[in-house]
């Protein structure tokens, strides 16, 4: 394998590391309150724009924030919490589900990407054996003119 080649393996390994890394988790929060925090972070305010529960001081926020502090002193699990809140206000979830539609807005950009690069790296192959193809032709042609010019078949 060229030296050309192995770089782009290692490049290719730095960005799967890179993404192995950010796709840990970080384990459960330490106590109540930062999973209480963590929670409310998933879910956007239902009267503010652009702010989670965990960032507004509206009423109703408060009022989210407190009942989700109630739910996980009782136990219950995140799915749990989430189902209450989304039946309460359905239209609060800044994290909505990887199926039916939403799963398509993150596919078709990462797919397209795919293809992109494999199309890119086709038409780069592709450049480079016309390349090669008219090297070697040029070569031929220029080694014939100078034949020509000396009076004898190319050879001599």
């Amino acid at each position: 394998m060229s030296r050309r080649s192995w770089l782009w393996v290692v490049v290719f390994g730095i960005g799967v590391g890179a993404l192995v890394v950010a796709a840990i988790d970080d384990g459960t929060p330490r106590t109540n309150a930062d999973r209480a925090y963590d929670v409310a972070n998933d879910y956007a305010c239902p009267v503010c724009d652009g702010q989670s529960v965990a960032e507004s001081d509206v009423s109703i926020a408060r009022e989210i924030r407190r009942e989700i502090r109630t739910q996980i002193d009782e136990g219950r699990s995140d799915d749990q919490i989430r189902d209450f809140l989304i039946g309460s206000y359905p239209d609060i979830d800044l994290n909505p589900a990887g199926t039916g539609i939403t799963a398509l807005v993150w596919i078709v950009p990462v797919a397209a990407l795919i293809v992109g690069a494999a199309a890119l790296a086709a038409a780069f192959r592709h450049w480079s054996v016309l390349g090669e193809t008219a090297d070697a032709r040029d070569a031929a042609l220029v080694a014939q003119r100078m034949a020509e010019r000396d009076g004898g078949p190319p050879g001599e």
